[in-house]
């Protein structure tokens, strides 16, 4: 059975498909990854055919019994009714959010909904990733301080860097130029290795 990371916020414009193809091509380096998407616009299903070292598959109810050692699922900017028993069958749920406060506010509704899983399935694993933070921003600190109600480990903090989306197609952030983006999701991977 694949290792199964769901990377969830019901707020668009938080990195999370980013998120989702830059970590999955760092895996994909070494394992046998698969990329997933559950939203019905199918953002990420645009890549099939387009990315090397992982493959993009459709979501459906064979998508998680398929020979990968990870799967990563990214999901859409709301909450689907899906989404719970897509949780259910995860093994970590990453919430990317930005430091601002309407996004902190927004993770709410998440945070809810995985911890309602977590009830059911003890060793779901949830944790929150700073994403998209801006240089020398005061707000780093004060967004981490509101994000302590929440009672989720932070997992990392993740810059706001073009290296994220120029690499796409090429392999990643391990594919270009920019020594700290590759820094932060090898960092970021060895902590969601730690937790799996």
């Amino acid at each position: 059975m694949p290792k199964i990371i769901t990377i969830a916020h019901q707020k668009g414009g938080v990195g999370k498909s980013t998120l989702a193809i830059n970590l999955a091509h760092y895996f994909g380096r070494n394992v046998r990854t698969a990329l997933t998407d559950t939203d019905p616009q199918g953002s990420t299903m645009q890549l099939q055919g387009m990315t090397q070292g992982i493959d993009i598959v459709p979501y459906n109810k064979d998508t998680f019994e398929k020979d990968y050692d990870v799967i990563f699922v990214d999901t859409p900017p709301y909450l689907m009714n899906n989404m719970k028993p897509i949780f259910m069958q995860s093994d970590l749920v990453i919430i990317p959010t930005k430091a601002g406060v309407p996004d902190i506010m927004a993770i709410r509704a998440t945070v809810e909904l995985v911890k309602e899983a977590q009830n059911e399935k003890k060793d779901l694993k949830a944790v929150i990733v700073l994403n998209m933070v801006k240089p020398r921003a005061n707000i780093t600190d004060q967004a981490k301080e509101q994000l302590k109600e929440y009672d989720l480990p932070i997992l990392s903090e993740v810059g706001d860097r073009v290296a994220y989306t120029n690499t796409f197609l090429t392999g990643g952030v391990h594919s270009g130029s920019d020594e700290m983006a590759k820094k932060e999701i090898e960092e970021l991977t060895k902590s969601i290795l730690e937790l799996l």
